[in-house]
Formats: C-alpha cells, structure tokens, sequence
C-alpha cells in the first residue's frame, strides 16, 4: 500500500528533535489541551508500529481524569491501534503537537466509540521555521539581563523568543559580541513571570539594524537549558501566541 500522508503530517521519530521540543509539568500539558479544545483541531491517531494506519479525530474532552478522543473507524483499524500503541499528532498555527497515548482504552460514549486514554508524561511542541519566534507584546516588554565576565550587568531588549533561543537588541554604543561567547547566569525578566534564569550562547550578530537606532541584532541560543528553564519558556511562548490568536 501507497502511504498518501505527507511526511511533515507524520509523527516525528527524530530523538535530536523530539529532545529539542519537550513540555512537560500536569499547566504546559493541559494549556495546550485546552488550545486543541477550542480551537476544535483536527488530530490524527497513527499506529507507533505502521503510520499508514491512522485515524483522524478530535479530543472531546481533557481534563485530571484524562483524554477522550473520538473513535470512529472500523474495527480492523482500531485494532491495529490498539495492538501497536498510539500516537497522536495535530496542528496549532503551523506547530506540530505530538504526545503518546498512556494506558489507551475504548468505550462507548452516546453510542459513539470513544479513546480514553491518560494524560501523558510529556509532549512535544515541534516549531518549525515559519513557526520558529513570537515577539512580545509592545506593552510588556521583555529584557535579558546578562552579566558579563569583566562584572556588573548589561540589560538588553528581548526581540523575539522561541523554545532555542531569543534575539537582543544591542544599542550602537554597546561592543559587539562575537560569536560562540557564553554568557552564563542570564535571566530573562518577563512582566508577571517569574523571572527565567539561563545561560546564553551568541550565534550569530547583525549590525545596522533598521529603525532600532542602528543598533545590532543578537541571536542567542539556550546553552544547556534546564528542565525548569525548557519549561517557563514554552509556557511563555504559548501564553503570547493564544494572545495573538484572541487577537486574531
């Protein structure tokens, strides 16, 4: 059998990649639940062991209890899911959600069948280029405070932030980093977060930027990032896009 799923639809499989975009913690896990909820996406169910067998569905409901998912296929299909384990894949603005169902069961619900499943030890938010930086909003400027080696702090301007890595603005009078500088003991002050402790890694400097007083732009990736960092950056960059998308 010819596969007519196209690869990008596929779940990812790449271990580099998957590290790259985890969420984790019961809030982030249930913030994008709730974002599938309502935006009523469409997500497909695919076999772990053949993703030529899938099913396309909807979450109905998430909540402590856990997921339920609708079922509706014919019983040769659902019993290939169920035997091989189930992976579940949708899209929120471009970003691919994917997430393994834990401890998967069927049963009917108004006479509809209906997956039921826990809610799962992590998920993984895949941000591909298009999809890649949400900029803060104007009226809640966020600011990196770095601390460079020679002592004291220098606060810079956060451009835009992803799950690598954000982007500073530099002014014209401040010396230019070069690129592969660690800068540790960051931390990135966000109104009404907490603040995001990290430690940086210049990747690249553009200088002359346009409308920003002719400073430089600095992009900066996340240098071994803890757990706890990964994790209050996703939750920031989630609560700005489901802004964005209220806006919208």
């Amino acid at each position: 059998m010819v596969s007519i799923v196209q690869p990008q639809f596929l779940p990812e499989t790449n271990a580099e990649v998957l590290s790259r975009y985890v969420v984790e913690g019961p809030l982030a896990m249930k913030a994008v639940l709730e974002d599938l909820l309502r935006e009523r996406a469409l997500i497909t169910l695919y076999s772990a062991a053949n993703p030529e067998e899938f099913v396309v569905s909807q979450i109905l409901r998430a909540d402590a209890h856990g997921i339920r998912l609708d079922f509706t296929t014919d019983e040769s299909r659902r019993n290939a899911l169920m035997s091989a384990g189930i992976v579940v894949v949708a899209f929120l603005d471009r970003i691919k959600i994917q997430f393994e169902c834990r401890h998967p069961q069927v049963s009917l619900q108004e006479g509809l069948s209906v997956l039921v499943c826990q809610m799962p030890e992590r998920m993984h938010r895949i941000q591909r280029r298009d999809a890649f930086r949400v900029r803060p909003p104007v009226r809640r400027p966020v600011e990196c405070v770095v601390r460079p080696t020679q002592g004291g702090e220098r606060t810079y301007r956060v451009l835009d932030v992803s799950a690598s890595g954000v982007a500073l603005m530099a002014s014209a009078d401040a010396p230019a980093p070069g690129s592969g500088e660690i800068w540790r003991h960051c931390r990135l002050e966000i109104p009404g977060y907490a603040p995001i402790p990290c430690d940086l890694e210049v990747r690249f400097v553009s200088e002359g930027l346009l409308g920003e007083a002719a400073g430089s732009r600095v992009g900066c990736e996340f240098h071994r990032p803890t757990p706890e960092t990964q994790r209050a950056i996703q939750i920031y960059v989630m609560d700005v896009e489901r802004i964005s998308r209220a806006r919208a």
